[in-house]
């Protein structure tokens, strides 16, 4: 073997080795690019899914609460009919009373017990009409919270 075919074999052999180097070198980096492409794909992808869950859940939370303040409104609505209602009989009751002590006092002594418990029967009427409005008006609150609460819960969860 001579020196020149000695070179010559060396000069190839660096030439493959710096070649294979280069090559390498080129493929790490490309892979690290395909690497990086991939990751912010995936981020992107993650990134939209997630805005779409949040938009999702915003909706149905927005819905809740819409649904509640309509049921709030309906009931607001049935309490404002009730107080009418309240005050409807009270006027009634009124008018009665005031019907019945004008009778009494024409009758005379003999119906003025009768005329006075009947008032008193009214009254309590009255005042059983006025806590069945106040305590229909809490039960409404309760259920319209409940409610409320309900459909949070089930947005929640989905």
């Amino acid at each position: 073997m001579s020196i020149k075919s000695a070179l010559a074999g060396a000069a190839v052999l660096a030439a493959l080795f710096l070649w294979g180097a280069l090559y390498g070198q080129e493929q790490y980096r490309k892979g690290y690019e395909l690497a990086q492409a991939q990751t912010r794909a995936a981020q992107l992808q993650a990134e939209v899914r997630a805005r779409l869950m949040e938009q999702r859940l915003q909706k149905e939370v927005e819905d809740v609460r819409v649904t509640y303040q309509m049921q709030l409104d309906a009931a607001q609505r049935v309490a404002v009919a009730a107080r009418a209602d309240l005050d409807g009989l009270r006027s009634k009751l009124a008018a009665a009373n005031d019907r019945v002590a004008a009778q009494a006092a024409r009758a005379g002594h003999a119906l003025d017990a009768n005329a006075r418990i009947a008032s008193q029967l009214r009254n309590v009427v009255g005042l059983c009409a006025e806590r069945y409005t106040e305590m229909a008006g809490v039960a409404d609150g309760y259920r319209s919270a409940l409610s409320g609460l309900q459909g949070y819960v089930l947005a929640l969860r989905k």
